[in-house]
């Protein structure tokens, strides 16, 4: 293999497939990345057998074709600190050689042979999805989903295609987060899939301009995200997701419409006065205001009151600031709309018509 490339490209392509490469392995080729040169384009493959990617560089002159395989976060970290904007490689048959203007390096490289095989897709995609889309919908819902819970399928982020339109929706037994917004063309089917917080991840790396198709195909037991540039493979995460239907509130009885950015500051502010006794904010709505309060013993209290268009009887409610900053950092909309019942129900946060917000209150008593 005997090839240039642009530098900067290189260094973005290493710094997605490296965070797929294993770091703690017992399988040392897991901390690999492989590099193929294919005449017109590399092409760099990672896996930690759970989750791979496979990402195309383009600007790049093959003077000759060639694999190597070599470490990920070695390779990533000597063209992230390099200068140049051109870098050479060549293989030989035991490194991988890299050249600049003003340096040599030489890292042991193994046998490409050994590497596992990443899927690619194969045959056409199950449904399209512009990256705008798909975006906005990861950040809203993949914050909420669990984190090691014993029950597996909510450490993931439910994937629903249901009559032209694809849901995403994560919890973790306090929240719920929901979204859903319009797939290009039509679907070969409905169907659901539960992807690992992880996929979704990369997934929100690799996406570029909104208007972008994200092409996504499920099998039985892994999905596959084509963008532009990568294709990604995950494992499915296994078990039963909750019928998230039955947790979403439909009897609100009071309604606050407020502005994002200040709504999103009072909660931040009025939580600097928390600790782990004292972890909740009050919500206390009338007709013209929204106060927020908190106490922390031994450390002091705060309040803060801002505007709000409200709709129902006075009412204080209790909740934990974290879950509410996650969502209101996640909001593009300049207002958000908040549903509540009684101070023992779940509040319901909602972003236009196509996102939601369920998050359980705490007793501040």
């Amino acid at each position: 293999m005997d090839l240039r490339v642009n530098r900067q490209e290189l260094a973005d392509a290493l710094a997605v497939v490296g965070s797929v490469a294993a770091t703690r392995t017992p399988k040392p080729i897991l901390q690999c990345v492989q590099i193929e040169a294919l005449g017109d384009h590399l092409l760099l493959t990672a896996t930690d057998l759970e989750l791979g990617v496979r990402y195309v560089v383009t600007q790049v002159e093959v003077s000759e074709k060639g694999a190597v395989l070599v470490q990920a976060d070695k390779l990533g970290q000597i063209v992230r600190e390099s200068t140049d904007e051109i870098l050479v490689l060549q293989s030989t048959e035991r490194a991988l050689i890299v050249r600049s203007s003003d340096g040599h390096f030489q890292i042991v490289s193994q046998d490409p042979n050994d590497f596992p095989p990443v899927a690619q897709m194969e045959g056409e995609a199950d449904f399209e999805v512009s990256a705008g889309t798909l975006r906005e919908m990861a950040e809203w819902t993949v914050f909420a989903a669990a984190r090691e819970n014993t029950r597996y399928a909510i450490n993931g982020v439910l994937w629903e295609l249901e009559k032209g339109h694809l849901n995403l929706v994560a919890t973790d037994g306090r929240r719920l987060s929901f979204a859903s917004g319009d797939i290009l063309g039509k679907s070969r089917s409905d169907g659901r899939a539960i992807l690992p917080v992880k996929a979704i991840h990369l997934c929100q790396r690799l996406v570029g301009d909104a208007d972008e198709p994200v092409r996504v195909k499920v099998l039985p037991n892994q999905v596959l995200v084509r963008t532009q540039r990568a294709t990604v493979t995950s494992a499915l995460v296994e078990g039963h997701f909750p019928k998230y239907q039955d947790v979403i509130p439909t009897d609100a009885t009071k309604f606050a419409q407020l502005s994002t950015s200040e709504f999103l500051s009072a909660v931040r502010r009025v939580a600097l006065l928390t600790n782990e006794e004292s972890r909740g904010i009050k919500l206390s709505l009338t007709s013209q205001s929204l106060t927020l309060s908190s106490r922390a013993p031994e450390q002091g209290e705060a309040e803060v009151t801002i505007p709000v268009k409200y709709r129902g009887d006075p009412i204080d409610i209790g909740f934990n600031p974290n879950f509410l900053v996650d969502a209101l950092r996640a909001v593009t909309a300049d207002e958000v709309s908040l549903e509540l019942k009684e101070p023992n129900r779940p509040g319901v946060m909602r972003v236009g018509n196509r996102q939601l917000y369920v998050v359980m209150p705490l007793n501040l008593l």
